[in-house]
């Protein structure tokens, strides 16, 4: 897998991020809050600027109501 595809992966997860976020009418500082990362790396993974772990991942997913299943489905 080259790092273009790679970097495609993240942004796409970051968008949905935002998106669901976004739905959920949630600011980045509550998300970042509930799910106990800083809100300057949040608003970086939501720009697919950061490669967050799967832990952290799962602990965004947790604050808004999705599982991993969610953020990942079809990539």
């Amino acid at each position: 897998m080259s790092k273009q595809q790679i970097d495609k992966i993240y942004r796409t997860i970051g968008k949905r991020i935002t998106d669901a976020r976004s739905k959920q009418n949630m600011s980045q500082e509550q998300l970042a809050a509930e799910s106990g990362i800083d809100r300057s790396h949040m608003g970086f993974i939501e720009q697919g600027r950061r490669k967050p772990t799967i832990s952290t991942i799962y602990k965004i997913g947790q604050a808004l109501g999705m599982n991993l299943e969610d953020l990942f489905k079809g990539l």
